[in-house]
């Protein structure tokens, strides 16, 4: 029997809009994203891809496993995200693969500045907000303006692993359709 990349492309949809779904309620309901759904994606795009595709699937998959990890964990270490919209994301990228994973944290990164922005208009932040961040960047450029540090207790929290759903169907609505930014990486 042969088996053809679009029962793939398929089954690795299906799989990532269930992960998508339950990760986005866990987001939005407990403020984290478990392991025990992140982790099974990361095993199943790369037995899925391995599988079906061989060994140029598995590369595809690992390739959107590092790339998909490692572009998040840089902001994981800064204290700026959490470890579930890291392990999210690679759980994304081991499913979709390479191409895919770059246009979804692109598409992700919109989404997530769309929400904090609202999000801050929303609670009545902004103005402090852009006030704090005003001051942050000019403290590091220019010495006149004396140094600031952000309290941390009075950040707002923003649900990334909600921007990474949106940010995912984006890029796979996009790509039915048409995304530049496909042609660019290619």
């Amino acid at each position: 029997m042969q088996t053809t990349p679009s029962f793939v492309s398929v089954a690795t949809d299906v799989c990532v809009l269930l992960l998508l779904v339950l990760c986005a309620y866990w987001d939005i309901r407990y403020r984290r994203i478990p392991n025990w759904a992140t982790l099974p994606g990361v095993a199943l795009g790369l037995g899925l891809n391995g599988l079906f595709m061989g060994w140029q699937g598995l590369k595809t998959s690992g390739l959107g496993l590092l790339v998909g990890f490692g572009a998040l964990l840089v902001l994981f270490v800064l204290g700026w995200m959490g470890g579930g919209d890291v392990k999210l994301m690679a759980a994304v990228g081991t499913l979709k693969g390479y191409p895919f994973v770059v246009e979804a944290l692109f598409y992700s990164l919109i989404v997530g500045v769309v929400i904090g922005v609202a999000m801050l208009i929303w609670n009545r932040k902004a103005l402090r907000a852009f006030k704090n961040l005003f001051y942050v960047i000019g403290s590091r450029v220019s010495r006149l303006i004396p140094k600031q540090n952000i309290d941390r207790e009075q950040t707002q929290k923003l649900p990334f692993g909600l921007a990474i759903v949106l940010g995912t169907i984006w890029t796979m609505v996009a790509g039915y359709a048409w995304s530049p930014l496909r042609f660019a990486l290619q």
